[in-house]
């Protein structure tokens, strides 16, 4: 018969054969959201002090320029600040609660990597789109004051390259956070 699988075929032994299921405990559950906060509380803060150097040095700017050469720094700052705005509101940690059991940890640690993951799967929406415009704004001031040259054309390709870059970095930690979400739905509930 063409359905009976052929126990001697290794696919055949390797596909039909019976999954063990993993368990998790509470304090997994606790331990795995505990290291996810962790990483995130540094992750932002890296972001938060870059923010603020960028800030700084755009707005240092100031007492060099006038009128219209502002306008680029102005729009730098003014994306950084909603950067920053955009990081704590969509991937600020919230902490695991303290009295909530088994199934309800797990269930709001799946929720939290959800978040994390959506935050990651659309930063180029709130993490790079609102750097162009100032970049932009960069560029051109840049090729009004000395003409289209090459290392205007070279800073526009690298920037574009970075985008590119930061946003495919990004796609594979949500792609990796799909996985553990996976994972984590997979395994059976040890209320030990």
């Amino acid at each position: 018969m063409p359905n009976d699988p052929n126990l001697n075929d290794p696919r055949n032994l390797w596909q039909n054969q019976e999954v063990e299921r993993m368990t998790i405990t509470l304090e997994d559950v606790r331990r795995k959201a505990a290291r996810m906060e962790r990483r995130i509380y540094w992750r932002n803060l890296r972001e938060y002090v870059a923010g603020i150097i960028v800030i700084a040095a755009f707005g240092a700017t100031f007492s060099r320029f006038r009128g219209w050469q502002l306008v680029p720094s102005l729009l730098l700052i003014a994306g950084t600040i909603n950067v920053m705005f955009q990081i704590h509101r969509r991937t600020a940690t919230r902490s695991l609660p303290v009295d909530a059991d088994l199934n309800a940890s797990l269930d709001f640690h799946i929720r939290e990597l959800e978040r994390q993951r959506d935050a990651l799967r659309t930063v180029w929406r709130w993490y790079l789109l609102p750097f162009a415009p100032g970049l932009a704004a960069e560029l051109l001031a840049s090729g009004f004051e000395r003409g289209v040259t090459r290392p205007l054309i070279a800073s526009f390709v690298a920037f574009a390259l970075m985008f590119v870059w930061i946003w495919k970095l990004n796609e594979s930690a949500a792609r990796k956070l799909d996985r553990r979400i996976q994972e984590l739905r997979e395994m059976e509930v040890d209320d030990e």
